[in-house]
């Protein structure tokens, strides 16, 4: 009896993990965008009213350009995002906001691991801006459209 109610349990668990996997395919971009744009923004605000001492205190403790730049730059050359390509500059902010956010939630939370919440986090946000961007690419394709980004020096089709 108890091997069956294992292997249900098992069942259920991968059916679950399915649907999991499918809601977030069918709702990949509007999850990222949500993430980057709206969940963020809005959590660091409110714990900032609530300790922005503290907030302070760890960005004092944890500076960006020791804890957060070179884990985002190490992230971007993992992927092979370089400073040439349009996407770079999403993918750095987005690292950025990751940073920031990492702030706020380490600071609100006594977090003391920060480093890898960072790093975590970092993970997460340039996954989201990927996801958003080539989305944004895949949707200019499939309607013959010409991608052209105002904010890029240079044409996407370029290199």
């Amino acid at each position: 009896m108890k091997i069956q109610n294992e292997k249900e349990a098992e069942k259920h668990r991968e059916e679950k993990k399915e649907k999991q996997r499918q809601y977030y395919e069918k709702n990949r971009h509007h999850i990222c965008d949500n993430v980057l744009n709206r969940y963020g923004p809005k959590a660091m605000d409110q714990i900032n009213k609530l300790c922005p001492d503290t907030v302070n205190e760890y960005c004092n403790r944890y500076p960006f350009e020791e804890y957060g730049e070179p884990l985002i730059i190490k992230l971007l050359n993992h992927y092979k995002i370089f400073s040439y390509q349009a996407r770079y500059h999403d993918c750095f902010e987005a690292g950025m906001l990751a940073y920031l956010f990492s702030m706020h939630r380490c600071a609100y939370l006594g977090i003391k691991n920060v480093k890898a919440y960072i790093n975590k986090m970092i993970r997460i946000y340039v996954i989201c801006a990927l996801t958003i961007y080539d989305d944004t690419k895949n949707l200019c394709k499939a309607n013959d459209f010409k991608e052209v980004r105002i904010d890029a020096d240079y044409s996407v089709d370029h290199y």
